[in-house]
């Protein structure tokens, strides 16, 4: 899959833009209650586990088909025509994740906003809590992004040696120490073997704005990884860890990044799978 030459919004782009009907803006969250504080004109709202998300044979948080993402997205008012930028009121995993689904699945024109609505507020963004209702519309999805997605075997494979590759953990230390799972329980704790890490909040600041590009270099490269070998970035299930594969894969052009979908919800829930801690 090619890199998306163009995949963030950039904060002055989305001030004069909110009225365009060509654009979708979508608030993605955890819960609806944070959009309903307040949320862009005319955005809508998606919730992230509900949208950008199932659960298969146990493991939760995989990536949903490809008709039920197409019904979600024909909700939003969304067609292949339209471009859609995702956003969440603060610092957040979800526009990323939301965004890699769409990449996936092949859909034309999508972003992220450079910052939060916090930190778009400051540039003195129009904010409401009025719901504007969307009109239904057809999108076609089809399944494109096999080569920015990554699975157990290929995991396991470059995690036993049998395959060139590094293994990414971007989740909390505490969660790459073993000495928890976060916030959602899992069957074991620990990490995949010779696992490296970094925080994906690392990437970012406390306005969700990504770091620059020498900055965010500098980061992977202090761990050890430069971007020469496939890199198989992992969290808890898959969504922390698009943050790290939107940075190595569309700001990076580190083609080789591959997010490991099923995670830790996976890994911990099939015990055959080794752990490290």
């Amino acid at each position: 899959m090619h890199i998306n030459p163009d995949p963030i919004a950039e904060g002055e782009w989305i001030v004069e833009n909110l009225d365009d009907p060509e654009t979708i803006f979508i608030q993605v969250e955890a819960e609806r209650q944070i959009y309903d504080v307040a949320h862009l004109p005319r955005a809508v709202f998606a919730e992230g586990y509900k949208d950008f998300t199932t659960e298969k044979n146990g493991v939760r948080a995989l990536v949903p088909d490809l008709v039920d993402l197409e019904m979600t997205l024909s909700n939003f008012g969304i067609d292949n025509s339209k471009r859609v930028v995702f956003y969440s009121a603060e610092k957040s995993m979800w526009p990323c994740r939301a965004y890699w689904v769409l990449r996936y699945y092949g859909f034309p024109n999508v972003q992220i906003a450079d910052r939060s609505l916090a930190g778009l507020i400051k540039l003195n963004i129009e904010t409401t809590t009025e719901i504007d209702f969307t009109d239904w519309s057809p999108v076609e999805l089809s399944l494109t992004g096999e080569s920015i997605i990554s699975t157990a075997d290929e995991v396991l494979a470059v995690a036993t040696g049998k395959m060139d590759g590094q293994v990414l953990d971007c989740r909390s230390s505490s969660e790459w120490q073993g000495l928890d799972t976060g916030s959602h329980s899992a069957p074991r704790s620990g990490r995949i073997p010779g696992a490296l890490h970094l925080d994906w909040e690392e990437l970012m600041d406390a306005n969700g704005q990504f770091y620059d590009i020498e900055t965010l270099k500098q980061l992977y490269f202090d761990i050890g990884v430069d971007g020469s070998l496939p890199i198989f970035p992992y969290c808890g299930g898959g969504i922390r860890s698009a943050v790290s594969w939107f940075v190595m894969y569309e700001l990076l052009c580190w083609e080789s990044a591959r997010n490991y979908d099923g995670s830790w919800a996976e890994w911990s829930y099939r015990d055959e799978l080794p752990i490290e801690i």
